[in-house]
C-alpha cells in the first residue's frame, strides 16, 4: 500500500491535524529525493482567509494554512494533500526554472515566474524596478490563467488520483472530479474561439513578445491533446467538451 494512502487509512476516524500534514510532508519529500535542494521547511499556519497555501521561492518555505482547509472543505484531509502536493509542485517549477530547458512545460513556467526571473538575474534584459512590480502584480491579477498554477493543480490532483485509483471510493471520485476542473481551468468559450488560458494569460500581464513566439511555436508543433491540455495551450471545443471528460475518467461534468 502507498504510504500516503497508508498514512490517509490511519486518519479515518480522526480529525486533520497538524502531525497529519507533517507526516504528509515526510513521505512526499522522500518520494521525490531532488526537490530537498528547492524546500527547506514545512510550516503549518492557521486560518489566512482564502489562501490554503504558499511556496516561497526566496526562502524555500512552504506553507499550509490548516484551519483555512478545514474551514473550507468538509473532505479537508483530500485537499489538505492537495494542497501539500500543490506547493510541492511549484517547488518542482523552480527546479524546471533552474534547469534552463526550452521544452514547453519549462517554457510555460517561466511565463508564470517572469517577475522572479528578472529579479534573480535569470533573464537579461533592461527592464526598471516600477515595470517589475507592474508585473508582479498582473500576474497576481490572472491567477485562474496562471499556467504555473495550472501545472501545479494538474499534477496535485492526478497524484492523488495514482493514490486512490487501486479502491473505487468518494475519495477516487473527488480526485477525478477536481482533476477534470483543473483541466479545464481557464478555459473560456467567448462566442468566437475557446480561449487558451496560457496565451490569454500572456496578453493580460503584457507579455506580448513570448505571445507572439508561443502562437508561433505552436503553429510549427504538432503538440499532443495531453501536452496541450496539461500547458494550457488551444483545444478544440470537441476536446473540451469530451477529451477532458475522459483523461480524468469522469462521466460527465461534475457540479
Amino acid at each position: 500500500m502507498n504510504q500516503i494512502h497508508h498514512l490517509y487509512q490511519e486518519y479515518q476516524d480522526k480529525s486533520l491535524d497538524d502531525q497529519f500534514l507533517k507526516n504528509a510532508f515526510e513521505i512526499m519529500m522522500e518520494e521525490d529525493i531532488e526537490l530537498s535542494s528547492y524546500v527547506k521547511e514545512l510550516k503549518i499556519k492557521g486560518d489566512c482567509g482564502k489562501k490554503l497555501g504558499t511556496f516561497d521561492q526566496n526562502s524555500k518555505e512552504l506553507s499550509i494554512y490548516l484551519d483555512g482547509i478545514s474551514r473550507m472543505y468538509k473532505k479537508n484531509k483530500i485537499y489538505a494533500l492537495a494542497v501539500l502536493r500543490h506547493e510541492l509542485e511549484h517547488a518542482r517549477n523552480m527546479k524546471k526554472l533552474n534547469e534552463g530547458r526550452d521544452d514547453i512545460e519549462s517554457t510555460i513556467i517561466r511565463y508564470s515566474l517572469k517577475d522572479y526571473c528578472y529579479i534573480n538575474g535569470l533573464i537579461y534584459k533592461d527592464i526598471d524596478d516600477l515595470d517589475i512590480i507592474m508585473l508582479a502584480h498582473r500576474i497576481r491579477d490572472n491567477y485562474e490563467l496562471d499556467p504555473g498554477e495550472r501545472l501545479a493543480d494538474i499534477k496535485a490532483w492526478k497524484y492523488l488520483v495514482n493514490i486512490f485509483k487501486n479502491k473505487r471510493s468518494e475519495e477516487l471520485l473527488e480526485s477525478r472530479s477536481m482533476l477534470y476542473y483543473s483541466f479545464i481551468r481557464g478555459y473560456h468559450d467567448n462566442r468566437y474561439y475557446l480561449e487558451s488560458p496560457t496565451l490569454q494569460f500572456l496578453l493580460n500581464t503584457y507579455q506580448l513578445r513570448d505571445h507572439y513566439l508561443l502562437q508561433k511555436r505552436i503553429k510549427e508543433k504538432d503538440y499532443s491533446f495531453d501536452t496541450r491540455l496539461l500547458c494550457g495551450l488551444p483545444i478544440t471545443n470537441a476536446e473540451y467538451e469530451k477529451g477532458t471528460l475522459i483523461k480524468a475518467k469522469v462521466r460527465k461534468k461534475v457540479r
